[in-house]
């Protein structure tokens, strides 16, 4: 079908390049996702796979491959952008009719994050939906709706969990004021978040799929699959989704719990599944270094390495077996240069620590793991936070905590 779509029909690229990318997306892309497998084990089998390819069309007379043998080279310069599409060579889309804003606040050239773009790239080239997994906080929500801002399309975000009904996403009917014309209730329709959506042509991202209950599953499955619409048995109407209308999914793997479930294989085969690669400490620190450009360098650096290094320490379990599972990652350090940057004038290492002490040290649950963050602390900063009480203060313009 990739190969069809792609070099056939769209001409994007010749047959031997949508051969090994069209075997990336459908097998490679994807690999270990829902199924528990290490990403060692994910990443080894599918530098074999790679390797198997690129010989057979080697073997063809074609071995240059844009984005397939090595996926992060030159990605920053593979981006295109122009007044009507957006992309990272060699996949493209249309660019929508929204306004697309001056400053997107997330660095899509940052590394990593461009390998996880194009993968996601290459899976819109053909009309499936996109299922994203990865850790939380490695961005998969973020490089969505970055994409969505960038191409012009408005996005629509729904969490789903296990109390989302599906109700919620196609509509029911709500009790109406009936303009006045009748004492007695009445109920009008209202159309659902996803309904809406679909109407309007946008992108829907479904963040949290694996929460969702069977019953919201059950329900997506027509405009998941070859149908692309949506029947409401209360208005005895169906809607076609147009073409301009995207799904994305997003979840985090089994084994962060919080009820999570293995979905089945049937269901996740409606999917294009593109598994997102963790950040490095070089991404986060472009990510960082764009979003919060005031904070000075040395600063930032110290940040993302007592970030990395608590997540080391945790995961091989030097502390934080209590409370656990613990993940520390970007939006810790978004929260924490967000109230370094609400300090005003006084960005300093000594400041960085005070905040990492409620960020980090109190949310573990005992004194000897709360001492243990505090030498890693002072090992980045050469300062760690003394223990003391909050004091509460009163103004006439705010209310002071600590």
């Amino acid at each position: 079908r990739f190969i069809s779509d792609v070099s056939l029909k769209k001409k994007i690229i010749d047959q031997y390049s949508a051969y090994v990318h069209g075997a990336s997306l459908m097998h490679l892309d994807g690999l270990g996702l829902g199924t528990g497998v290490s990403n060692q084990d994910a990443l080894a089998t599918r530098t074999k796979a790679k390797e198997f390819l690129l010989k057979q069309i080697t073997i063809k007379g074609t071995a240059d491959v844009v984005g397939f043998q090595d996926e992060l080279h030159e990605i920053e310069k593979s981006i295109v952008s122009t007044g009507e599409c957006f992309g990272v060579d060699p996949f493209i889309i249309s660019k929508g009719d929204g306004k697309i804003p001056k400053r997107l606040g997330f660095n899509l050239t940052a590394p990593t994050t461009g390998l996880n773009l194009r993968r996601v790239l290459r899976g819109m080239q053909i009309s499936k939906p996109i299922l994203l997994e990865g850790s939380p906080g490695v961005g998969k929500t973020s490089l969505i709706s970055a994409l969505a801002k960038v191409s012009g399309h408005h996005l629509v975000r729904i969490n789903l969990s296990e109390q989302t009904d599906i109700s919620d996403l196609m509509g029911s009917d709500l009790p109406s004021d009936n303009d006045g014309a009748s004492s007695g209730v009445s109920f009008k329709w209202c159309d659902g978040v996803l309904l809406k959506a679909i109407k309007r042509g946008d992108w829907v991202l479904l963040d949290e799929l694996n929460l969702a209950s069977q019953s919201v599953l059950e329900g997506l499955n027509s405009c998941l699959d070859h149908r692309a619409s949506v029947y409401i048995p209360e208005l005895g109407t169906s809607f076609a989704c147009p073409a301009t209308f995207r799904i994305f999914a997003a979840q985090n793997p089994l084994a962060q719990g919080g009820g999570r479930k293995g979905l089945p294989k049937s269901f996740l085969n409606r999917f294009t599944k593109v598994y997102i690669e963790a950040l490095t400490e070089d991404d986060l620190f472009s990510i960082v270094a764009a979003q919060f450009p005031s904070i000075p360098a040395e600063i930032v650096e110290k940040m993302i390495h007592f970030n990395e290094g608590v997540q080391c320490d945790i995961d091989n379990r030097l502390y934080g077996q209590h409370g656990s599972p613990w993940e520390f990652n970007l939006r810790d350090i978004f929260r924490w240069c967000q109230l370094l940057q609400s300090n005003g004038s006084q960005l300093t290492s000594e400041y960085a620590a005070k905040y990492a002490d409620m960020l980090y040290t109190q949310r573990l649950r005992t004194d000897h793991d709360r001492g243990l963050i505090q030498n890693r602390l002072h090992g980045h900063f050469g300062y760690a936070s003394k223990k003391s009480y909050p004091k509460l203060e009163i103004t006439e313009k705010c209310v002071l905590v600590g």
